[in-house]
């Protein structure tokens, strides 16, 4: 067993199965786990956004990713395209 604390919470691996266990679990909160910037957001603020839909594009390490939202509901920004971003940042509510 290895175990790491991370701004998320606790990830933990064991036989090669990564879990990691939230410190912090609110399903309208919108949370990064990479370090990057905000490239743009895929919904304009006040959008219906669907569980397991993309929401937001970030660029890490010259790749650009795409988040998606965890749960359904109306999309609320909190950062603008080109803010620097943390493991852990909120990006957006529901």
């Amino acid at each position: 067993i290895f175990g790491m604390d991370e701004p998320l919470g606790l990830r933990l691996s064991l036989d090669g199965n990564t879990i990691l266990m939230p410190t912090i679990f609110d399903p309208s909160e919108l949370r990064t786990d990479v370090t990057g910037k905000v490239v743009r957001y895929l919904q304009d603020n006040g959008a219906p956004v669907e569980a397991g839909q993309p929401y937001v594009e970030v660029e890490a390490m010259k790749m650009i990713m795409p988040l998606k939202a965890t749960e359904s509901g109306k999309i609320s920004h909190n950062l603008s395209p080109g803010t620097v971003i943390g493991a852990g940042d909120l990006l957006a509510t529901l």
